[in-house]
């Protein structure tokens, strides 16, 4: 299937938020080790900024899950079923997952704000907290994305399980 240059793009954002934290996160996690190895010291700052990036790899990791249709909890019963019972389930799952994201939407959007006027920032490297908090609703607008997008997919398939096959009027 030939993916258009928008959606090339839009994978390529979704990869490199979730990549780029997971490399910070294992440097940040092997010179801490070094460190401790080496010098008999622990970086104080690595478990605050490990801990603060794996928003971002959970977010987004989600997101690439929706994607990729990797998440099998919410498939398992679906795929086994066929024509209107299929459309049901693909409505009734799309509207609760479209429900989860918009809420982590809100009050994402929400506690990024009270924390930029706050200028609330992280303890040990005073890096803004907002700046973490914002995996929420961006992951959230990134999944509201690819739950429309699979649940078009999962429509059509509905639909083409329940025609006649060409075989089936041989």
């Amino acid at each position: 299937m030939q993916r258009s240059s928008s959606e090339r793009v839009l994978t390529t954002a979704e990869n490199v938020l979730a990549a780029v934290p997971f490399a910070v996160v294992a440097v940040v996690a092997f010179v801490n080790v070094i460190s401790r190895y080496f010098l008999n010291a622990s970086l104080a700052f690595t478990s605050e900024l490990t801990v603060n990036l794996a928003v971002w790899m959970v977010m987004m990791g989600a997101v690439i899950g929706l994607r990729e249709g990797a998440h099998l909890g919410f498939s398992a019963l679906h795929e086994k079923a066929t024509g209107i019972a299929r459309q049901v389930m693909t409505v009734l799952i799309t509207v609760a997952i479209l429900t989860f994201l918009v809420v982590l939407l809100y009050f994402g959007v929400d506690m990024a704000i009270a924390q930029l006027d706050s200028g609330r920032a992280t303890p040990s490297i005073r890096i803004p907290q907002w700046l973490f908090t914002a995996a929420l609703p961006v992951g959230a607008l990134f999944g509201v994305y690819r739950t429309v997008q699979a649940s078009r997919a999962g429509f059509r398939r509905s639909t083409m399980d329940s025609q006649p096959s060409e075989e089936a009027d041989r």
